[in-house]
């Protein structure tokens, strides 16, 4: 397969100016960062990736000039993570604002022992709109389209703009470590002249109450430092519930919003990626930073489920909770509830449905307010530690106390931080009597289950049997269903347009007008398959492009937004050797539209093809230990990669 793979690399690079790399084939803005033979380096990772697990996902931006702008990869285990950690994503640009010499993104996510986990990676040639939607568009496709619930990312002002177009149902929120570090770098002067200035932000930003509270002490800040006009405080304030703590009520930002960025799993990376790193010196580093990741991950999941953890306190919210959360979680939770003692509360008002406490933190020199509603069984406290860590704070705590609570209410026990979090049933919710009208939308909703079958059938071997009979009679029934004349599959439509570019391309284009190629149509009973019309590209190279041997095979257009498009889709599910999901950008979408492998954009047919390889790589958990659960079985560590 690697064999396949590299011929055609060697007829592509000459096509896109890799084959003599001397330049950097990014975009001149970025000419110094790609040196010599980046590109092919980069381009050689991705097609052996892919190899090793057809599962790994890229994609590649190819500008005008027919030279690489933007590159963007998912490792298979990243893809299977997101699946059960969709609910926060923090997208991070902090080597790009720090002028790093890699222009490095990264996709950040944290799992449930409170440990980093990498949802992707980018290099872009730009900070331009253009470049974070095609960002965000390709990265979504590598995620089934299922959009993160809130979004983290720095206060920018062209992500701010593009972020409700590119993902529309996210929340968008600021990180605090983006806002305090800008406060820093914009208004040194002020910090310089006046010791108190940041004193004085912060009690803004945090001690306020209301919502006239923080306007009132925001404009009063502006006064009294002169800052009226300044031209970076202006579109904070317009901004200020995307970061200030009293807006944020109802997020999850999941520990990965903190004011020091040390403090945020987003700061694992730190210790690998330096000012001066290269291209090549990331990607080298890369596997292994991953697989430390993953020995952290397995230990930290056995020492979950094969240590009981100890309670501190006789508090009864304390245990609980202790047969719930997760080790790591669970240890956080304790400091909160040891910090009780440090809380005194006082009534402040009360009426039918809730009561107000002001609670005084003796330990931080400080007072929050924290209402209880005992019908609804809500609790809320103006520090947001909910929001921002996701458990409940002290000062909650002890009012639930007070309120006569043995147990912390349900709604506020994520299930993330639960033992439970990588689910071990299907759902059955909304989402399962949801009609899910395209094929395309159907078949990613049946890979995600899948996905979980496959994980909860392999813990046993009895359970392995029940799962194994069921797959077999649903597939024999879905056959017979789409086998039988009542059975009409959906009519899909596409035509795919400038796989890559040529000399020769516009006459190829002219050419095709007057005499299009379509791919061949296999019939079945149910109705024919769709058609695939290509422009602008021999048949020689679409035949390889298109060979079950070669995984480089997804060259598409740019920043487009994409409909789900099925191309021969039985014919490839068949194939004893299934298609991988890299992608290759085009020129952009006024001369060309894009063209889609059939699996783009969706997990693999299989699941949980990562764990399905063996290199011998091992952390040295018994694997006949009938208390280890299959998300501990990290015995292999090539599968996730």
């Amino acid at each position: 397969m690697y064999a396949a793979m590299a011929r055609q690399f060697a007829e592509y690079k000459n096509v896109v100016c890799l084959k003599n790399d001397t330049k950097s084939p990014f975009d001149k803005s970025r000419s110094s960062v790609l040196e010599a033979g980046d590109a092919k380096f980069l381009l050689d990772f991705f097609t052996q990736m892919q190899s090793l697990n057809s599962n790994f996902f890229y994609a590649v931006d190819i500008g005008e000039d027919l030279r690489l702008k933007n590159l963007l990869w998912v490792n298979a285990k990243g893809r299977h993570d997101y699946v059960n950690f969709c609910d926060v994503v923090s997208l991070d640009t902090t080597y790009i604002r720090n002028k790093y010499k890699i222009p490095l993104v990264l996709f950040v996510g944290v799992n449930q022992h409170y440990q980093f986990l990498l949802l992707g990676c980018a290099l872009i040639s730009d900070e331009s709109s253009a470049t974070y939607s095609w960002l965000i568009q390709n990265w979504l496709r590598a995620m089934g389209g299922r959009a993160p619930t809130v979004i983290i990312t720095d206060q920018d002002k062209t992500l701010n703009s593009i972020i409700p177009h590119a993902l529309p149902g996210a929340r968008h929120c600021f990180s605090l470590w983006s806002i305090f570090g800008k406060v820093s770098e914009n208004l040194g002067d002020v910090i310089k002249q006046h010791d108190n200035f940041i004193k004085k932000f912060e009690k803004c930003v945090f001690r306020s109450w209301t919502e006239a509270d923080f306007i009132k002490r925001w404009w009063k800040l502006l006064d009294r430092y002169e800052l009226q006009g300044n031209e970076w405080m202006q579109p904070l304030y317009e901004d200020h519930e995307k970061w200030v703590p009293l807006y944020l009520k109802g997020a999850n930002l999941g520990g990965m919003s903190t004011v020091q960025r040390s403090d945020s799993v987003n700061s694992y990376f730190d210790k690998f990626v330096h000012k001066k790193s290269t291209v090549q010196e990331f990607v080298k580093q890369y596997e292994g930073v991953l697989m430390e990741r993953y020995e952290e991950e397995a230990k930290a999941e056995s020492d979950t489920w094969n240590k009981h953890p100890a309670l501190k306190s006789p508090s009864p919210l304390e245990k609980s909770v202790s047969g719930l959360y997760t080790l790591a979680v669970f240890k956080k939770f304790q400091v909160e509830v040891l910090g009780v003692v440090a809380c005194h509360p006082k009534l402040e008002s009360e009426d039918e449905t809730s009561v107000i406490f002001r609670v005084q933190d003796l330990e931080k020199q400080q007072d929050f307010s924290v209402m209880w509603n005992q019908l609804r069984a809500e609790v809320s406290c103006i520090c947001r530690l909910h929001e921002y860590k996701g458990y409940l704070c002290r000062h909650a705590l002890v009012v639930l106390q007070m309120c006569q609570q043995s147990a912390v209410p349900s709604r506020y026990i994520l299930k993330r931080w639960t033992k439970e979090a990588k689910s071990r049933h299907l759902s059955m919710g909304e989402e399962e009597s949801e009609q899910l009208q395209s094929r395309m939308q159907r078949y990613n909703d049946l890979c995600q289950r899948a996905m979980k079958l496959s994980e909860e059938g392999s813990f046993s071997q009895e359970s392995h049997n029940i799962a194994l009979r069921a797959v077999e009679e649903a597939f024999g029934n879905c056959l017979s269903v789409n086998n039988s004349s009542k059975s009409v599959p959906d009519a899909v439509t596409s035509t795919a347009h400038g796989l890559l570019c040529t000399e020769d391309d516009n006459q190829s284009r002219s050419m095709n007008k007057t005499n299009k190629k379509k791919n061949p149509t296999k019939k079945r009973k149910a109705g024919l398959e769709p058609e695939i019309t290509t422009v602008g590209i021999e048949d020689s190279m679409m035949e390889k492009l298109n060979s079950r041997a070669v995984s480089l095979d997804g060259f598409y257009g740019s920043q487009q937004p994409v409909p789900g498009m099925v191309h021969n889709f039985m014919e490839r599910y068949y194939q004893p050797s299934i298609q991988g999901q890299g992608q290759m950008n085009s020129l952009p979408a006024q001369t060309h539209d894009g063209y889609f492998s059939s699996q783009q954009g969706l997990p693999h047919p299989l699941g949980v093809d990562f764990l399905n390889r063996t290199i011998g790589y091992s952390f040295g958990i018994r694997q006949d230990d009938s208390n280890v659960r299959t998300s501990q079985l990290h015995d292999d560590a090539s599968r996730h990669v």
